[in-house]
């Protein structure tokens, strides 16, 4: 039961009204307790305790019945939910729909419909922009298809064997290379080594292959190489330009996926110090935004939002970071909208000098995310350091230690706030006049193993020359 409303409690308004239609079809549901069942829940879901005794006595009478029987009912009307997201997924996927019937026209023996069928298939196939790795597993799809129609049909009919056996090793290329692109993101991540299967003898086959001029193939090939590090910046050049002319041709999971595997390439070099790679990742930014690529089911995450805008303030792309901010601020989540439009415009009144307005954005919220909040304490408190309001800023100092202490769960983010509440009293301590100490303190910062707001307290200290 907790499955089953778990599942029922997920579903947007739109899916429980097609439900409400799949549930009321006798085809899919004939067993009149499971559509009394689902009725009851509907009517309940909102409910935070559903008790088990009152839904038996409403199905089955003041004494309740067995809870077998209930359990019976649920299970019933899982599988059938189930079933009814399953036809969902399948509804969207046309080119699957046409190689099933083409698939039942031949079982059936009914050749030439299922012929007529399979030229409307290809017509549809073809006439698709979508050129992803879905497009060309459906083209392999349909040439066996053909083939085994032509098998039923007799041997005087011309084969297209030629042309499945390329379908065919054109869509293992590109699952491959996929696949070898996820298993490279992972060994980065877990430091762990896969085996890759035939992946190497897919790339060796693919050295100066004409299957290289296909986008599909290409961007996995060149993003896998991008990855592995050998002529990286050549790799990710090339897989930049093809997301920027084609990213249009992939659908928009692929794309998504596609844009993120060259947006981890930038950071990862950004995180070598790799001060390019800026630049890089900024149209990256702006490309993807323009195909919807960085949204996910028309939403653009936080996380998202947040770093675009810091990748593009860094770039003093202030203009743009403005109309950005304003822009795709009804593409984030209703219940992180407000905190992530103030926070970020806060980031940028306060990088173009307008600290009033900066505080101001500030002020307006409390925020639910830790890390968040605490880079907007610290966004505070550069402001005070920065206007010289020594009570103030050593009173957000204070606030900041204590909210440190009470969030038990920061991990290295922890050290790393503790570090710069160690340095900005540095700073609030050390004596400009006194080069050696100044040189001390610069070293110490320059030194410090975790310190995100490094270059921010270098820019603080004057500059001392050594004798």
């Amino acid at each position: 039961m907790k499955s089953l409303l778990h599942l029922l409690r997920a579903l947007s308004p739109e899916s429980v009204r097609a439900l409400d239609k799949y549930m009321h079809a006798p085809y899919h549901v004939t067993h009149p307790g499971v559509l009394a069942l689902y009725s009851y829940l509907k009517l309940h879901l909102n409910e935070p305790d559903l008790k088990v005794d009152q839904i038996r006595q409403v199905l089955f009478g003041p004494e309740g019945g067995d809870q077998k029987r209930l359990n019976h009912l649920s299970n019933y009307l899982l599988s059938a939910v189930e079933h009814f997201l399953a036809l969902e997924v399948q509804a969207l996927q046309k080119h699957e729909q046409h190689l099933a019937t083409v698939k039942a026209l031949r079982q059936l023996k009914l050749n030439e419909a299922s012929a007529g069928m399979l030229r409307y298939a290809r017509r549809r196939l073809e006439a698709d922009t979508v050129r992803g790795a879905e497009y060309f597993r459906a083209d392999y799809l349909l040439q066996q298809e053909a083939y085994y129609l032509f098998l039923q049909q007799g041997r005087d009919k011309t084969s297209n064997v030629q042309d499945l056996a390329s379908a065919q090793d054109i869509a293992l290329v590109i699952e491959k290379l996929r696949t070898g692109c996820i298993l490279m993101s992972h060994e980065t991540i877990s430091k762990q080594t896969y085996d890759k299967g035939l992946l190497n003898s897919v790339l060796t086959f693919l050295d100066g292959h004409a299957y290289l001029q296909i986008p599909a193939v290409a961007v996995y090939y060149h993003g896998y190489y991008a990855l592995l590090g050998e002529q990286a910046d050549h790799h990710f050049q090339q897989l930049k330009t093809l997301l920027q002319q084609h990213g249009s041709h992939f659908s928009a999971a692929e794309t998504h996926d596609l844009y993120l595997m060259a947006i981890n390439y930038c950071i990862r070099r950004i995180n070598l110090a790799d001060e390019r790679f800026y630049r890089e990742i900024f149209e990256l930014y702006q490309s993807g935004l323009e195909q919807g690529a960085l949204l996910e089911d028309g939403t653009l995450s936080r996380w998202t939002y947040n770093n675009v805008t810091m990748t593009g303030l860094r770039l003093r792309e202030y203009a743009w970071v403005k109309r950005f901010l304003y822009r795709y601020a009804d593409y984030l989540s209703v219940d992180h909208r407000e905190a992530a439009f103030h926070f970020n415009l806060s980031r940028y009144f306060y990088d173009t000098g307008d600290y009033p307005q900066a505080m101001q954005h500030l002020l307006r919220m409390e925020y639910d995310d830790v890390l968040q909040n605490l880079a907007a304490k610290l966004l505070l408190a550069k402001i005070y350091f920065e206007q010289e309001a020594i009570g103030a800023l050593e009173n957000q100092l204070d606030s900041i230690q204590i909210y440190l202490r009470r969030k038990k769960v920061l991990g290295y983010h922890k050290n790393n706030y503790n570090a710069i509440l160690r340095y900005m009293r540095k700073l609030l301590s050390v004596n400009f006049n006194d080069s050696e100490s100044l040189r001390s303190l610069r070293k110490m910062i320059q030194e410090e193993p975790v310190l995100t707001e490094r270059e921010w307290m270098l820019k603080q200290l004057p500059e001392v020359r050594t004798n």
